[in-house]
């Protein structure tokens, strides 16, 4: 997987994708088994190869809009074979924060390896995540086609993590990326595909938030005017989930049976006007620091407070007001809304993307929207 590109696939209108915001990417393509039977099996084994999907512009560049590795063999009919396919991040899933090699010995007890400790101090967030991924590459057979899009912060006065050897089940690359990304100013963390200037290699640009500014940084901002008739708006909806609430939380940490690191945060003012007792649970099992338990615990219960809506907006992709390559999921837009609606005000607002999915039969496009602004999560330290 060195980003070559290889066979050009003339692909049949069946598959679906889907781009999830801090999250990894899914999609399928189907194409005829004769045009696969010329390749080797290699190039749609599992993990062994990418597929590749652009968008093409008017001038007849080409935009890579999803990409990542196959998933399996393919599913197939008596003429075509679908390919599963998932983003890079899938990789990261498969891959553990390490300072060093384990030796390569069944029989050793990897002492060495145990009391190692990736320690990361002095850099954003942003920048630790960074790490992450050159940690969770720097094996051997572990490099991967991935540039770093966002310049490195450091400073005495930003963050640390320790991810120690021993802690095997919880040092997953994308475990800890993940982690990253939902405390308080977390940084958005995403992997775009592009190809180079010579359209012969395909790479991921590794994106991040900084401590500044934790969503991604874009040279573009979408306008979408639901309330016009000449929109590339197709349809609008608003959904709000309440299923959140909550004025009591109690948060875990590390240990065993009755010996278990507990902490319970409430607010009872939110008891008035008839609401009932609402209570949560939550866990962060490989911690053993118990501000950081309550830290998390009031973290939910301040995400508690209120409901979450969100608006879906179909589009037409291959509008320029809002073709697919201009925009990317992570972004900030302009909607614009009218008074039809009960739980969100009209006017014009800044809503941030936190998902888009099609399908290979049209250009339409299904945006997902939430309030624009950073996660209500506490800031922690790892120990």
């Amino acid at each position: 997987m060195d980003g070559r590109r290889g066979a050009q696939l003339d692909i049949t209108a069946d598959g679906t994708w889907s781009i999830p915001l801090n999250g990894i990417e899914d999609f399928s393509v189907t194409a005829s088994k004769a045009q696969l039977r010329r390749l080797e099996r290699a190039w749609w084994s599992y993990m062994r190869t990418s597929v590749a999907v652009s968008w093409q512009r008017e001038d007849g560049t080409l935009d890579a809009w999803v990409a990542g590795p196959v998933m399996g063999p393919p599913a197939e009919s008596k003429t075509t074979a679908t390919l599963a396919c998932r983003g890079i991040g899938t990789v990261f899933e498969k891959r553990v924060v390490l300072d060093r090699e384990p030796v390569a010995s069944p029989d050793d007890p990897q002492t060495a390896l145990m009391k190692s400790v990736v320690s990361l101090t002095g850099m954003s967030l942003g920048t630790i995540a960074q790490e992450v991924v050159k940690h969770a590459v720097a094996k051997v057979g572990g490099t991967l086609p991935i540039v770093y899009g966002t310049p490195r912060e450091t400073g005495s006065t930003l963050n640390r993590r320790n991810y120690e050897g021993f802690n095997l089940s919880n040092n997953g690359a994308w475990k800890r990326l993940t982690e990253l990304t939902k405390v308080r100013n977390g940084p958005d963390v995403m992997f775009r595909p592009r190809w180079n200037d010579e359209g012969t290699h395909l790479e991921w640009v590794m994106v991040n938030g900084t401590a500044a500014q934790p969503t991604i940084a874009q040279d573009w901002t979408m306008d979408l005017d639901t309330t016009s008739t000449k929109s590339p708006v197709a349809s609008v909806d608003v959904k709000t989930d309440a299923g959140r609430i909550a004025n009591r939380v109690y948060w875990t940490g590390a240990g065993e049976g009755a010996g278990i690191l507990a902490r319970v945060v409430q607010d009872l003012s939110r008891l008035d006007d008839q609401m009932p007792l609402l209570e949560a649970v939550g866990s962060t099992s490989d911690s053993e620091n118990g501000d950081l338990i309550r830290d998390h615990a009031e973290a939910e219960l301040a995400a508690a407070r209120a409901p979450v809506t969100q608006i879906s907006v179909k589009i037409d992709g291959a509008d320029q007001r809002c073709e697919i390559g201009r925009w990317h999921v992570g972004d900030a837009a302009n909607l614009t809304l009218g008074d039809v609606w009960l739980t969100v005000p009209p006017g014009t607002t800044a809503k941030r993307i936190i998902s888009a999915k099609g399908s290979w039969k049209s250009a339409m496009v299904d945006l997902e929207f939430q309030d624009d602004g950073p996660v209500e999560y506490e800031d922690e330290e790892a120990t």
